[in-house]
């Protein structure tokens, strides 16, 4: 089959159910219509095993002794669209990271490998997953045993990125994302008249030289080498002029590509807020509300997927690259249960008229790319299971 060609030919239904997603964005876990849409397309292309999974969609196509995994993300973000596109959404929600792209063209697939099923040399198993935004999808739809029955032995995940030239596909091995750790701190102090701050323990003055005193975790305790953020995008105290709170709460993210910097970061932080604190005679308490690893790319499931996206796309629209994603994703949750590679497709560079990234109001994306995303999904798991039968039938013999 020539998998490009036969995409091409379903690029009018992957754009209708593209824009159908695009103008319907659902937050979260709450995906009913999303779901919906994905169950009846999936019905009607012949997958079989259609399930709920926490919050999201799994399926099968064919079966065997191996099974790969195809992850797309399905929920949007709380912004209002800005794009001026027909097809924009007026729910006061947005898809502008380009999950229903993601949506989409795993649909596409699902499509090209019912064709086939017949020739699969084992199973392919969907996720559809919920609550990417919030770095919970994947834990929760795990939780619930989405890569078993039957187990999952090598996962694909894709995102779209703007400002890329439309259709490029880009992988490398190793660590792709950053990880992410959300916190929150709380610093208590003695609140009191604005006029009289000595019989008080700002708890504002505390919060600013924790705030301060956090930037050196970056510049001063990480090696330059190794890039790591620290962010605090909320603080919140006091609700009057001449007073002075007894409280103030920050929170903020962590980031970092390697797991030793990361761990550095979560155990340093609550010891700086604690000692700045007590240097002012107040308290700071830090809790972390949830993170998340960063994406590793398995090195020899990478480089054999890489391949198979060269022989698909050809020299120059596949590259390696050792440039990494600056976000974090939860599909790092399933790359550390088993071997997984993450790709990024360009949906659009300046040149061609893309000026706006993903995560902004005004973000648009190349639809013309929902066939080759489609493609290089039924492709890569259509040729490793082909190469992995190859390789257990040399293990059988030996």
């Amino acid at each position: 089959m020539d998998f490009l060609f036969e995409a091409g030919k379903l690029r009018e239904e992957l754009v209708a159910n593209r824009r159908c997603l695009h103008q319907n964005p659902e937050l979260g876990f709450e995906l009913p219509e999303t779901v919906a849409l994905v169950k009846r397309r999936l019905s009607e292309y012949g997958c079989k095993n259609i399930q709920d999974c926490a919050g999201g969609v799994v399926s099968t196509i064919g079966q065997g002794k191996r099974t790969v995994l195809l992850r797309a993300d399905m929920d949007a973000l709380p912004m209002r669209e800005e794009s001026g596109l027909l097809f924009a959404s007026g729910n006061g929600c947005a898809h502008s990271c380009g999950h229903d792209l993601h949506t989409a063209m795993l649909l596409g697939a699902a499509r090209l490998l019912c064709s086939m099923e017949n020739d699969l040399k084992g199973c392919v198993k969907l996720l559809f997953q919920p609550a990417e935004e919030t770095a919970s999808g994947a834990a929760a739809m795990l939780e619930a045993g989405a890569l078993d029955f039957p187990r999952v032995n090598v996962a694909v995940g894709m995102h779209v990125a703007l400002l890329a030239r439309s259709g490029l596909v880009a992988f490398g091995a190793g660590c792709r994302s950053f990880s992410f750790d959300r916190f929150r701190i709380t610093v208590t102090g003695k609140g009191g008249h604005g006029a009289a701050p000595h019989k008080a323990v700002d708890s504002i003055l505390v919060a600013s030289h924790i705030y301060l005193a956090m930037q050196e975790l970056v510049s001063r305790e990480c090696c330059p080498e190794q890039a790591a953020v620290c962010t605090v995008g909320s603080i919140h105290a006091g609700d009057s002029a001449n007073s002075i709170p007894q409280s103030a709460v920050m929170e903020g993210t962590l980031r970092a590509y390697e797991p030793e910097i990361r761990r550095l970061m979560v155990r340093r932080l609550p010891e700086i807020c604690g000692g700045v604190a007590s240097a002012f005679r107040a308290e700071a308490r830090v809790e972390f509300l949830g993170g998340i690893p960063a994406v590793y790319n398995h090195e020899r499931l990478t480089a054999r997927m890489g391949a198979y996206a060269v022989e698909l796309l050809g020299e120059g629209n596949a590259v390696e690259t050792p440039e990494r994603i600056n976000a974090s994703e939860d599909f790092a949750n399933i790359s550390e249960r088993v071997p997984a590679v993450y790709f990024t497709i360009g949906a659009g560079g300046k040149e061609e008229g893309y000026l706006y990234g993903t995560h902004t109001p005004q973000a648009r994306f190349d639809e013309n790319i929902l066939p080759t995303g489609a493609a290089l999904y039924a492709y890569c798991a259509k040729r490793w299971l082909e190469d992995q039968e190859e390789e257990d039938a040399r293990a059988d013999t030996v």
